[in-house]
């Protein structure tokens, strides 16, 4: 697993989130959890694209 933030790889285990191990970026300090996202990136952009052409 890879730090969304910096892409760094030293992460520690820091607690649970709605049943999901956290993690926390030795490198940033960002935080982060090894769930799914829920909408793929196809789908984000296609609700995007609805909303700017209403």
């Amino acid at each position: 697993m890879d730090c969304p933030g910096c892409g760094g790889v030293d992460l520690m285990k820091r607690g649970s989130k709605a049943g999901h191990q956290r993690y926390r970026c030795r490198a940033c300090g960002r935080y982060s959890t090894d769930s799914q996202p829920r909408f793929s990136a196809k789908t984000k952009a296609m609700a995007i694209e609805m909303y700017m052409n209403s």
